[in-house]
């Protein structure tokens, strides 16, 4: 190796050969959320399905997470995926605190999806492997989280080398 070579340099610029994106990402707004997905806005009461303070930390976890580096024009479906995905399992999992706590717990029982049923004898039975997007784990568990994950294949793939 050639003299001033060193295993680890903080001056290394990945620059475009690189798989690997840098930046900061526009403002996302809980307003920006519900224009793109009104379902998770108000009812007919003028109340939040899902409160304003729960979305907004869910788009605190986006922004986090989905870089407008990397998804560019599709930057704002990707938040808006990833967000839906997370206000549709908090309310999968939402229960009144007066319920009692067997409501609560089964609440936040983990489902799958319906795959038989009877009515004699009453039979159910559930399978979470149905329609899975095979290593996306609980990102199958909402078809917000199908699309992302889907997507995130697509704006992911890429070869990737540092020099």
């Amino acid at each position: 190796m050639g003299e001033g070579w060193s295993f680890y340099n903080p001056f290394w610029n990945f620059g475009s050969g690189s798989n690997l994106r840098a930046g900061t990402n526009p403002s996302y707004t809980v307003a920006d959320f519900v224009a793109f997905y009104p379902q998770f806005g108000t009812d007919s009461n003028g109340n939040y399905v899902v409160p304003q303070t729960v979305i907004q930390t869910f788009i605190d976890m986006a922004g986090a997470s989905i870089q407008q580096a990397r998804w560019r024009g599709a930057w704002q479906v990707a938040m808006g995926l990833f967000v839906a995905h997370f206000c549709t399992l908090y309310l999968q999992t939402s229960a009144d605190p007066n319920s009692g706590a067997a409501a609560v717990f089964e609440a936040g029982r983990a489902q799958g999806v319906l795959s038989g049923e009877s009515v004699g004898d009453v039979s159910y039975s559930a399978d979470s492997s149905v329609t899975s997007v095979d290593g996306w784990a609980e990102w199958n568990a909402t078809e917000y989280g199908k699309q992302l994950a889907t997507l995130a294949r697509m704006y992911g793939k890429g070869g990737m080398q540092i020099w």
